[in-house]
């Protein structure tokens, strides 16, 4: 992670802000995943990546936390991602794909947000499940 990499540089944000000129409240958000780095423009990340000694690739690969999760109930791998300062979990379960907003991006919720995501996969699953049964249900009483 970029937060990590700026620690064993030892390099505060205040610090990065002065030399790049990105004002603080900008890194901070890219620092801690608040604002996913695609949406950054480019004369920034390519900045930012220069200082720091990085390819735009590599700058990217460090901002780009994503998360597996996995199911041992339903046998489903599914994806945490962070986007427009929420966590966003994406699975496919029976060739239907799924997404769902899960909490915003805190501290607290970074914790735990595997389970959280396990947890919300599962009740869709099931909330799934569930439906096709009723399908089924109502099909068979016609």
């Amino acid at each position: 992670m970029l937060k990590e990499l700026l620690y064993r540089k030892k390099l505060s944000l205040y610090k990065l802000s002065e030399i790049s000129g990105i004002p603080y409240s900008t890194l901070n958000d890219i620092v801690n995943c608040k604002v996913d780095i695609a949406n950054i423009r480019a004369g920034i990340v390519f900045k930012l990546a220069g200082i720091l000694g990085l390819s735009m690739d590599e700058l990217y690969g460090l901002c780009n936390k994503q998360i597996t999760v996995y199911s041992e109930e339903y046998a489903v791998n599914g994806s945490v991602n962070i986007r427009n300062k929420q966590y966003i979990l994406e699975f496919k379960y029976h060739n239907k794909a799924f997404k769902e907003k899960l909490c915003p991006v805190k501290k607290e919720a970074t914790l735990f947000i595997d389970s959280i995501a396990k947890w919300q996969m599962e009740k869709m699953i099931q909330k799934h499940e569930m439906e096709k049964m009723y399908e089924l249900c109502i099909k068979a009483k016609g």
